[in-house]
């Protein structure tokens, strides 16, 4: 196997990784929902440290290798390479605007035991930006996954219509993810 075709694996892996960072934060944010007692949300809560690890990794991963195939392809100025950086920068910052709802989160758990009461149940179920920002992402990065595989002609401008439904999707006034 040649050295093109070991970094189309992985930065086909590091699409993978990503997925499955926000398929973690999406089962949290659904665990946290749910929790009854103050040990099941922490038993959530410790799983946040994963997703920087497993995301981060996954992200500078994409976009390294990603800069080495647009390079041995020539394709610089592909539509498609035109938006996978600023789509990349876009669910990092994104992702990274959940730290202070994730510390509230944190804070409000302290180091309680037994059953949790209402107010901190209310905060769990209404996960407003921690679900927000998720929705954002996952519409964002399959926009990109899709415009990466298909690359279809209109490629900027169906990410374009993704950069604006993704947005509509996550702020949606909804307590679920």
């Amino acid at each position: 196997m040649d050295l093109f075709r070991t970094i189309v694996f992985v930065h086909v892996s590091a699409a993978v990784g990503l997925c499955i960072s926000l398929s973690i934060e999406w089962l949290i944010l659904r665990g946290l929902r749910r929790a009854t007692t103050y040990e099941q949300a922490r038993e959530w809560m410790q799983l946040w440290p994963l997703l920087g690890r497993i995301g981060g990794l996954a992200a500078l991963t994409a976009l390294g290798s990603g800069v080495y195939l647009a390079k041995s392809l020539g394709a610089f100025r592909a539509s498609w390479v035109a938006v996978a950086v600023p789509t990349l920068v876009a669910i990092a910052i994104l992702g990274g605007t959940t730290a202070p709802s994730r510390k509230r989160i944190a804070a409000a758990l302290g180091a309680h035991g037994g059953a949790l009461p209402d107010a901190v149940t209310r905060q769990l179920r209404q996960t407003g930006w921690l679900a927000a920002s998720w929705r954002m992402r996952a519409a964002l990065l399959g926009g990109l996954l899709f415009e990466m595989t298909a690359k279809p002609d209109a490629g900027l401008l169906a990410m374009g219509i993704i950069a604006l439904v993704a947005p509509a999707w996550g702020l949606a006034r909804r307590s679920t993810v």
